[in-house]
């Protein structure tokens, strides 16, 4: 079964038609992710310890 090209070009337009919304939404989630972790490591906030003071290893 042979395709022309003008097959092809549809095909493709179609595929792009159907499926190019959810990339362009699953990248824009990727990019909101990493953004949120960049932001994080770059202002350096991490959880305090919270262990009481009897539990510290005190010479």
């Amino acid at each position: 079964m042979e395709q022309t090209a003008a097959a092809w070009c549809v095909q493709i337009a179609l595929v792009v038609r159907v499926f190019g919304p959810d990339v362009v939404r699953g990248c824009r989630r990727l990019l909101t992710v990493g953004v949120r972790i960049g932001i994080t490591g770059l202002t350096g906030t991490r959880s305090v310890s919270q262990t009481p003071e009897s539990m510290r290893d005190v010479p």
